[in-house]
């Protein structure tokens, strides 16, 4: 039995070891990943709750147009956040899921994917809510359609106006009404921000981009529980970010981190 134990702390202490080093070693790439995402065109934020010495603590994640990913955990959910990861100077814009502290953002793409889930939510509660839920999704559907058409920038921001003045028209109609006041105050809380994809090109609609590597993060934390040092959940950021970069750019994860690690730790080839 004490062989056993032993042999299990050694194991342990010895896989712990390496992963400090190879996070370690991968840190320099990220700092190199930061400097991108604060310099793109735009970038899909999203965060979820995780565990961090049994405390919690929040994974976000950061994906510019270009697919390079930045795995950020942090104690807060705040806007300190942005401010540290995207700096006071941030001239891009973000697509994210409307929670309050992304209005710090110059400029704001709020998510339809959301929206559609809001409205959705009302459309067997009343008539009101079922009409809102129709006349939102066909205000979606014609986006998508518009997008793909792919039209000049002059048309695309006459098309803006238009539109933004058509949602607050409805915003105007149906906030009378009890049964759907709570979601048009949701909606009216993003005028002006919901359309704002017509003024960049290729950015999507909704927040999905982002949403897509969180996922594999959320099951990582149900597997794990908790992250039981700071230092590990550290290494796990810089790691993380830069194997979620890899994948998204088609780029081959063995080699890279072969190629990595071989130069940050100088190791020869066999």
């Amino acid at each position: 039995m004490r062989r056993y134990c032993f042999a299990s702390y050694y194991s342990r202490y010895c896989v712990n070891d390496v992963l400090i080093r190879v996070g370690n070693a991968f840190q320099s790439r990220y700092e190199q990943l930061l400097w991108k995402i604060r310099n793109a065109r735009y970038v899909y934020v999203d965060e979820t709750g995780i565990r961090v010495l049994g405390q919690n603590w929040w994974l976000w994640v950061f994906r510019t147009d270009t697919d390079e990913v930045l795995v950020v955990i942090r104690k807060s959910r705040g806007r300190d956040v942005l401010l540290e990861i995207l700096g006071e100077d941030f001239a891009g814009a973000g697509v994210n899921d409307g929670w309050r502290v992304h209005k710090w953002l110059p400029v704001v793409q709020r998510c339809w994917a959301h929206l559609l889930r809001e409205v959705d939510e009302y459309k067997d509660a009343s008539e009101h809510g079922r009409l809102l839920s129709e006349e939102m999704h066909r205000k979606f559907q014609r986006l998508k359609e518009f997008l793909v058409k792919d039209p000049p920038m002059e048309e695309q921001k006459q098309i803006k106006e238009i539109w933004d003045k058509e949602l607050q028209k409805l915003v105007d109609e149906y906030i009378e009404y009890l049964d759907v006041r709570k979601v048009m105050k949701y909606i009216e809380n993003g005028l002006g921000c919901w359309y704002t994809c017509l003024f960049y090109p290729g950015m999507q609609p909704t927040n999905n981009l982002a949403e897509q590597p969180i996922r594999e993060h959320v099951i990582m934390e149900k597997i794990i529980g908790t992250f039981q040092s700071i230092k590990g959940s550290e290494n796990y950021q810089y790691i993380a970010s830069l194997l979620a970069t890899w994948k998204l750019q088609g780029r081959n994860i063995v080699e890279e981190t072969e190629n990595l690690l071989r130069q940050e730790l100088c190791l020869s080839r066999a």
